[in-house]
């Protein structure tokens, strides 16, 4: 294969027309809010016993309806009847004895936005660094999974195969949506990301990032969307016929369990799963929420840049299920308004374009926008990384692409940018040769962080406990949390599975040995903190790491930890002590709580309540007689009308 260092532009450039997209989320329901959201007429029950999938037929009749498909795993069957009956079905299918689960078929949509301008260079490739870090790979011996409307791969009935993917080796495909082996391409856009991976570079103007990745062509997407049994078997067949890498240029607001299942199915297999993480619903404004399969934590989650490694407006954010949040970044492109040609171009049928009639043996380059465009270029390096270390974990290559990628936005990592953009030559730089990507090399082997927030007087916050492995993986660890107990008192915390959580006094100690390395960045529990404090009180959460181990040795226990803090913020009139409810304590309120008290010897200085000695009367000695009175269990408090009780801490029992 000839592989030139600089792409050829051998045709010319066309506008692509407009695609519907998927409309805003909706909260699930048993009925079908919106139709981009659900497949109509379709329901998927789980059935239990020992025959479920003779059972599915006789439930299909007991509701009006028909065996559309049968599941390859896990007992699940799609039942089809007349659109607008879901909800009775769904109903009725629950009361059955022989029913563990009855739910809506959610469906994905594709990622893609279209654009109606061209440009001539493929801005996306030098941006994420492609043309450095094909000096050391094309992605050869990996095999990616394009999960998607389908591919332009073959010359069957009214279709024909991309004559910019003439040389793409193809592998296992498969129509999900009705069975078949021939997952050809009814709309365009899975030959469009399929391009961006492994476009021809001799052959049709554009080069694809890792030309010798083999694709495994998945059709799951039909006219109406991507239905969640389509995606579940889809992954299902892609991790059963060698895929490393799956490639969803899609999402929705809502997962099936079905999906859960199969994603948890690939995870466990080792398979990458790089997901689109949404272009902000029909507004096309980024929403804050990642779509699904973006939003699982085991899935790459990839947003959009344009060509100054901008967010793109569309392109959403927000926090994964389990870990911080949006992953990471790649080359999504905007709406041309500038004519300098700011969207992804490839190779794809030209009518999509409005460069001809409808015809699948057609094809033009059309420039699409959208994080459809920015999930394969996460993909293609994902495959680059494994062609040059395939023994890595999907949790190891996560790992990597986070470690890999230039930070944008605000300083760290941030909602909006995830770790920020991949940059291939990082992702798989071995400059020492010693088998560790070099960012690897440079970054300690553990860290950890907490959150800092806000909490008033008397209330209680759940602060999240971060921690990032980093290669090669941790097989155990310990994080201290130690913290002032005069301002906050730990009072729980939350473990997930194979972690253990103990607080003794004013240590919160967080454990685990998994029973496979950890790599990548998980969030091990939740922290549940009482504030105990007043008025403009602070402690900071000093967060120790001990104890941990590293699966090669030689790396040695590299440690970064990270404070976080807890502010205790001015609670306003509902403050213990503000006898005459003016929103704070002052010195009328303490004249007055000593006066309560009959005095005090440790409270007399230079001025009656002066505890601090400063000269005069403030907010500290304020506080100091309001513990003192809680000591002696005096009932001197605030009874202000806007409280109806007082946040004083509660008095012991005198002894």
């Amino acid at each position: 294969m000839s592989l030139p260092a600089v792409p050829r532009l051998i045709v010319p450039l066309v506008v692509l027309v407009a695609l519907a997209l998927a409309g805003p989320a909706t909260a699930a329901s048993p009925g079908v809010p919106e139709q981009s959201d659900y497949a109509a007429g379709e329901v998927i029950v789980r059935l239990s016993g020992e025959s479920p999938y003779a059972d599915s037929a006789r439930l299909a009749s007991q509701v009006g309806a028909s065996v559309e498909r049968v599941s390859a795993r896990g007992g699940f069957a799609t039942l089809s009847l007349p659109p607008g009956q879901e909800a009775e079905a769904i109903e009725r299918l629950r009361a059955d004895p022989a029913v563990e689960s009855a739910e809506l078929n959610a469906l994905k949509q594709p990622s893609r936005i279209p654009v109606d301008e061209f440009f001539p260079l493929q801005w996306n490739m030098k941006l994420i660094g492609a043309p450095e870090a094909w000096n050391t790979s094309f992605g050869s011996g990996v095999t990616i999974a394009v999960l998607d409307t389908g591919v332009a791969y073959e010359n069957y009935n009214q279709f024909g195969r991309s004559p910019g993917l003439s040389q793409t080796r193809f592998v296992s495909p498969y129509d999900a949506t009705d069975g078949t082996t021939h997952a050809n391409d009814e709309d365009g856009h899975g030959t469009h990301v399929t391009g961006t991976l492994v476009q021809d570079w001799d052959a049709f103007g554009v080069a694809g990032l890792v030309p010798q990745a083999a694709i495994m062509p998945v059709r799951v997407c039909r006219p109406s969307g991507c239905s969640a049994d389509s995606i579940a078997d889809g992954v299902y067949w892609a991790v059963d016929h060698g895929a490393d890498v799956i490639n969803l240029s899609l999402g929705g607001p809502v997962l099936a369990t079905i999906e859960r299942e199969a994603f948890a199915y690939a995870e466990a297999a080792g398979v990458v799963v790089v997901a689109a993480a949404g272009n902000g619903g029909g507004d096309l404004i980024g929403d804050p929420t990642l779509d699904f399969p973006a939003r699982m934590e085991s899935v790459v989650s990839v947003g959009a840049l344009d060509r100054n490694m901008e967010r793109a407006g569309y392109s959403s954010y927000g926090e994964h299920e389990g870990d911080d949040g949006l992953h990471l970044m790649g080359p999504g492109g905007i709406k041309d308004v500038s004519g300098n040609g700011d969207g992804i171009l490839q190779n794809t049928y030209a009518f999509t374009c409005g460069a001809g009639p409808e015809d699948y043996k057609q094809f033009a380059l059309c420039s699409y926008f959208g994080t459809s465009m920015a999930t394969p270029h996460v993909s293609g390096i994902a495959a680059m990384l494994l062609s040059v270390h395939p023994d890595l974990s999907a949790a190891q290559v996560r790992g990597v692409l986070r470690c890999a990628s230039l930070d944008l936005g605000d300083p760290g990592y941030d909602a909006e940018y995830g770790a920020g953009m991949l940059f291939a030559p990082a992702a798989i730089a071995d400059q020492d040769e010693d088998g560790i990507v070099d960012c690897f090399d440079a970054r300690p082997a553990l860290t950890a962080s907490i959150a800092k927030v806000d909490v008033r007087p008397g209330e209680t916050v759940s602060v999240p406990l971060d921690i990032s492995a980093w290669w090669p993986g941790v097989t155990s660890y310990e994080v201290q949390v130690s913290f002032s107990p005069a301002v906050v008192e730990a009072v729980g915390c939350t473990p997930r599975e194979e972690t253990v959580c103990v607080i003794e006094d004013d240590l919160v100690t967080v454990s685990g040995s998994p029973s496979s390395p950890l790599a990548g960045n998980f969030r091990p529990a939740y922290i549940d903190f009482e504030a105990s404090g007043g008025l403009n009180t602070f402690t900071s959460l000093h967060v120790v790491v001990t104890a941990v181990s590293a699966r090669v040795p030689d790396i040695g226990l590299r440690l970064f930890t990270e404070d976080g803090s807890i502010r205790i913020s001015d609670p306003g009139p509902t403050l213990a002590g503000d006898l005459d409810c003016d929103s704070k304590v002052g010195p009328d309120d303490v004249i007055d709580i000593l006066r309560a008290v009959g005095g005090s010897a440790e409270a007399l200085c230079f001025a009656q309540g002066d505890v601090n000695c400063s000269g005069g009367v403030d907010a500290f000695d304020g506080l100091a007689i309001i513990a003192y009175i809680a000591e002696i269990a005096h009932p001197a408090v605030a009874d202000c009308p806007e409280i109806g009780s007082s946040l004083a801490p509660e008095a012991e029992e005198p002894e």
